[in-house]
């Protein structure tokens, strides 16, 4: 063969080859960074461009890929250089002459190993001719090829200037092609790039990337020119954005005339119908006011519609004004009144109501916090309130555990506050007519009842709650039984079953027009016992008797029907044998006769009757609805009775003797004297049941509320069924039970159920947001049971005060409260 086999070369001889090529490698490196860094650093008089330098001061800029290992070569840029004698070095060594004009690279000979330190200095300043240089980033750790070493020998100067209405993130910056600039901050925002430009050189700012968030477009004046000194005036206007005005239309009764048109700051006119959101056409500018106002309100209804957050300056697109048009709204009353947003307060009284020649004071009056308490309207629309269990007027000393006794204090509410009925009255020392409050710290107080059909200024009702209540055609007020204290006081939990009426006079009235602040008027005893615990007399059944009456009872169910006569179911009290317990009998009273009618049913004289269900829907001679207190009561358009829930036995006698918590519905047919299951209790009629809210506001044939006793109840005008509140069950038999703060209707046209308010959970904290009188969306009455209820007046308003439950204060317990609401139904 032409060539023979060679032999192995040695390792040392591979070594030396290694070693030769790593030495080549090196130098061709060395000389490839040369030619980078000469790209690099500040731009000349003549050049136009720009860039961003790397980081200086340590670990220079790595080559692509990562994970370098070295060596490293150490260089940078001279700056306004002029000519020869410009001696670097690198750690005290490695001298570099560096010579030229301008902006002049360099890069030492040596190479350092990763994580050895450099440290650029000047040996020798520039001779030729003679300049002063300094070093600038010229210290730090090689951990890659080092270019950011500046070594300046003429003035340097910045560029920047400010931004002005910048509103978020996204805006970046270059000076002549580079040297990027990302500018955050909102408002007017202070700018300088980071590389500065050499005397003469030219300098362009422009726009890379706009703001997106919000988007902007900005735009550059002043931005370009040649440099002399500090650039401070390049200007950035950024242009300010539109923004959407709009909200929502709530509470409007959406029939004929329900278009109502809104202005926003005096024009951009919009007609919104029905409720819904909308938007003004015309966008307000950044920093802008809007101010939205109804120009013409609806014809669909009587009532104001009222703007809530119309006003501000828009930084964004506004979507939560509000219209709201009252129905399905809470309004606090008692506003004036702040502490009434809290539980267990005592009453107030303002006394003198007005002294002449002086301005009336602001009637701050208020009844204390109570639980079931005895309500009426008399003939001009006035509210009055008797007794119930709670806070008396405060006695000189208080005590200090919270006094649940009962109360026999009347008043009366006719639109300029409340003022208390039947209070002495005297001369104080400054001529003035006031009143003397001291009786209306009496609890647990005894009735004097003194004769059968006469009254007297002495005579009044005990002290009680629970009791029923109507008005008659001649605008006094009515009263039957109830739990509390009879004429002997020794009975201090007497079930009563009295009969009171209140003959309303006027407000006091002094000669010189002085007004203490009482309201004169007298009770009457019109039937029933003195003495509590009375066994009911029923008669023949359907038939009116003198001597018929109801035995001792509270919380027994009342309306009054369309013609004026008042029907009474149940409560707990006494049957026909004197038995205590549930009842489940229907009276019916005629104001006119003033004579009761027991109509059954049949068994129904005495307690602790379970409910007969039958099949829902239909009616029979042996259905009727089980003994129970604290029921719901309503008479409907065509004189028909309704019975909803309250505490007592199912079909199954669920947890007697004592019963259980019901959400039966049931009617009671007065031309056939049939009761007919309609709705709630499962499927066969059984207690604890937790309610089926479904979608808020909207009927559905599966909605049904859950088990309660303790709400109150009234008829709109449409003789729809309504109530509020009440103690039981929410949706969930999980969470248990509590205080309830929902708002159902029950629509006898459909069949079904309407949850319109509330929460479907128990113990709902209150939120008192609306002041000065208005109905507000948000406003939010806290969970309660035993509130005392006013039927709905002539405007459709339905009136609330206080009960026991949850006031505004989180994570408190319940209390009695004060509270003064109106709530607006839609018709």
């Amino acid at each position: 063969m032409l060539h023979a086999l060679q032999p192995r070369k040695s390792n040392s001889e591979e070594t030396t080859n290694i070693m030769k090529l790593s030495h080549k490698s090196l130098l061709f490196l060395i000389i490839i960074s040369f030619a980078l860094s000469a790209c690099s650093g500040l731009k000349t008089p003549a050049g136009t461009g720009g860039g961003t330098p790397p980081p200086g001061g340590g670990g220079g800029t790595p080559p692509p890929g990562g994970g370098a290992t070295g060596p490293f070569t150490i260089g940078g840029t001279a700056l306004g250089l002029k000519g020869t004698g410009l001696v670097l070095q690198d750690n005290g060594g490695d001298d570099l002459a560096v010579t030229g004009s301008g902006t002049v690279a360099f890069t030492f000979k040596t190479a350092l190993a990763t994580g050895t330190n450099y440290n650029v200095t000047i040996k020798t300043q520039p001779s030729s001719p003679t300049q002063t240089c300094s070093v600038t980033s010229g210290t730090g750790t090689a951990t890659a090829n080092v270019t950011s070493i500046q070594v300046v020998c003429a003035p340097i100067f910045n560029v920047g200037g400010s931004v002005s209405g910048l509103l978020g993130a996204g805006l970046t910056l270059q000076d002549n092609g580079g040297d990027n600039l990302v500018v955050s901050g909102t408002g007017n925002v202070n700018f300088t790039f980071a590389t500065p430009l050499l005397t003469g050189a030219a300098y362009a700012v422009t726009v890379l990337t706009q703001p997106k968030t919000p988007v902007q477009t900005c735009s550059v004046s002043n931005g370009s020119g040649t440099i002399s000194g500090n650039i401070t005036n390049v200007n950035i206007v950024c242009s300010q954005p539109g923004f959407s005005i709009g909200g929502s239309v709530v509470g409007l009764v959406q029939t004929a005339g329900d278009t109502l048109e809104l202005q926003n700051n005096a024009g951009d006119n919009l007609f919104v119908t029905g409720d819904t959101t909308f938007t003004f056409a015309t966008p307000v500018t950044n920093g802008g006011l809007y101010n939205v106002t109804v120009f013409l309100p609806p014809t669909s209804q009587p009532q104001r519609c009222t703007p809530f957050n119309w006003t501000g300056i828009a930084t964004g697109n506004i979507s939560n004004v509000i219209i709201d048009c009252q129905h399905n709204d809470w309004n606090w009353e008692s506003w004036y009144i702040p502490t009434t947003n809290t539980a267990n307060n005592y009453a107030v009284v303002t006394t003198p109501l007005f002294s002449p020649g002086s301005l009336a004071p602001a009637n701050l009056g208020t009844p204390g916090g109570r639980d079931f308490a005895i309500t009426w309207t008399d003939q001009v629309g006035r509210k009055w309130l008797f007794g119930g269990l709670g806070y008396p007027y405060p006695p000189l000393v208080k005590p200090n555990a919270i006094p649940e006794n009962l109360l026999n204090d009347l008043w009366v509410f006719d639109n300029g506050g409340w003022v208390p009925a039947n209070l002495p009255m005297f001369v104080n020392k400054a001529g003035d007519w006031v009143v003397d409050p001291t009786q209306l710290e009496a609890q647990n107080v005894p009735g004097v009842y003194g004769t059968l059909g006469t009254g007297s200024v002495t005579t009044a009702p005990g002290s009680r709650w629970g009791g029923s209540s109507w008005s008659d055609s001649g605008g006094n007020l009515w009263m039957f039984g109830g739990q509390g204290y009879d004429s002997t006081g020794s009975q201090n939990s007497a079930l009563l079953n009295d009969i009171w009426e209140w003959v309303p006079a006027a407000l006091d009235s002094h000669t010189g027009g002085g007004i203490a602040g009482t309201f004169t008027g007298q009770w009457v005893w019109q039937g029933g016992s003195s003495t509590g615990n009375q066994a009911g007399v029923y008669g023949t059944q359907g038939s009116a008797a003198p001597g018929n009456i109801p035995g001792g009872r509270w919380a027994a169910a009342t309306a009054t029907d369309p013609a004026g006569n008042i029907w009474l179911f149940g409560g707990q009290g006494y049957d026909a044998s004197h038995n205590e317990g549930l009842l489940n009998d229907l009276w019916e009273y005629s104001p006119t006769s003033k004579q009761w009618t027991w109509m059954g049913p049949a068994a129904s004289n005495a307690v602790n009757q379970n409910g007969s269900y039958g099949t829902l829907g239909t009616g029979s001679g042996t259905t009727a609805p089980g003994g129970r207190q604290h029921g719901v009561l309503w008479a409907d358009a065509f004189g028909n009775i309704w019975l909803f829930g309250g505490f007592g036995f199912d079909s199954a006698g669920t947890n007697a003797p004592e019963g259980a918590v019901l959400n039966d519905l049931w009617k009671f047919n007065t031309t056939t004297k049939q009761w007919v299951w309609m709705s709630g209790g499962g499927t066969t009629g059984i207690a604890n049941q937790a309610g089926t809210y479904g979608t808020q506001t909207a009927a559905a044939a599966g909605n049904v509320p859950g088990s309660r006793w303790g709400a109150v109840g009234w008829v709109n005008p449409d003789g729809d069924l309504f109530f509020f509140g009440g103690w039981g069950y929410g949706a969930s038999t999980t969470q248990g039970t509590g205080f309830l703060n929902d708002i159902w209707e029950y629509d006898h046209t459909l069949g079904q159920w309407i949850w319109w308010k509330g929460s479907s959970g128990v113990n709902q904290q209150g939120a008192y947001v609306s002041i000065a009188d208005v109905p507000f969306v948000n406003n939010v009455v806290g969970a309660r049971r035993g509130a005392a209820l006013w039927q709905p007046d002539s405007q459709g308003y339905v009136w609330v005060f206080g009960g026991e439950g949850y006031d505004s204060t989180a994570g408190a317990a319940p209390g009695y409260l004060d509270d003064f609401w109106t709530y607006l139904p839609f018709p």
